[in-house]
């Protein structure tokens, strides 16, 4: 299995199991993605109030399912009973998955987990998100992700080994330095970068070019016209998160 930090052809990973051709991060886009398609997987995971791990995007409910409130404020069998990630638009109600579950289906696959709130210093989440990648084999195809400081720098201390991205601030510094030809040794492995920058074009060639001279890979979201996929394949990034892996699929390996 192709490790998710070593430079290799662009890969591609399912932004939320693949938005835009299933239900968002629901447990039947994952299977669907990493199982039928056989690509990589980005999803985002949250607390609950009673020590599990699911995968959602929002820090609440509110914008896309039938409920309302934090995600953290609900246990696990709360949410399973409660919340419809379809918002009603699915035949059947879609329930949450946790981060376990994902694991088992996407056995091969490449999954990059971003940790989307900071419980600060007592934080469980860190530990836990590390065993279960240990439990599940995952450690040596996780990239562990977050746009926080804090969670990347307690994920780091105890699980070395694990890729990791630059969170907000490590990109920053990392793009600052790019421009004054400042080569530098990070913590991460990863950078993931958005594809345009307050609507504006950043991304270069050799942008990517130096990030492989200090064995860094590089994710680019979150790419979807035909157009833009052809052409960050060109400019040489590792993985393209799309949210919709299919076309994806046919658009870059035909």
């Amino acid at each position: 299995m192709t490790e998710a930090f070593d430079v290799h052809d662009v890969r591609i990973a399912a932004h939320r199991g693949g938005m835009g051709e299933a239900v968002a991060s629901s447990l039947d886009a994952f299977r669907r993605a990493a199982v039928d398609l056989h690509v990589d997987l980005e999803l985002d995971v949250h607390p609950t109030a009673d020590g599990e791990l699911v995968v959602f995007h929002d820090d609440r409910l509110d914008p896309s399912t039938n409920a309302s409130g934090w995600v953290h404020d609900y246990s696990i069998d709360q949410l399973r009973q409660e919340v419809d990630l379809s918002a009603g638009t699915a035949p059947e109600p879609v329930r949450i998955a946790t981060l376990a579950e994902v694991l088992a289906v996407a056995q091969e696959a490449n999954i990059s987990i971003d940790i989307k709130e900071d419980l600060g210093q007592d934080s469980w989440v860190e530990a836990r998100l590390g065993r279960l990648l240990e439990d599940y084999h995952a450690t040596h195809r996780a990239i562990v992700a977050s746009f926080l400081d804090p969670p990347l720098r307690r994920f780091r201390s105890l699980f070395p080994t694990v890729a990791t991205t630059a969170s907000s601030r490590e990109s920053i510094k990392w793009y600052q330095d790019f421009h004054n030809n400042v080569a530098s040794e990070p913590d991460y492995r990863v950078l993931s970068l958005p594809m345009k920058l307050m609507g504006a074009e950043y991304l270069t060639p050799e942008l990517v070019q130096w990030a492989h001279q200090q064995r860094l890979s590089v994710w680019v979201w979150t790419v979807n016209e035909e157009e833009d996929l052809r052409h960050m394949q060109t400019m040489g990034f590792d993985t393209i998160v799309t949210d919709y892996p299919a076309r994806a699929l046919e658009v870059l390996h035909g």
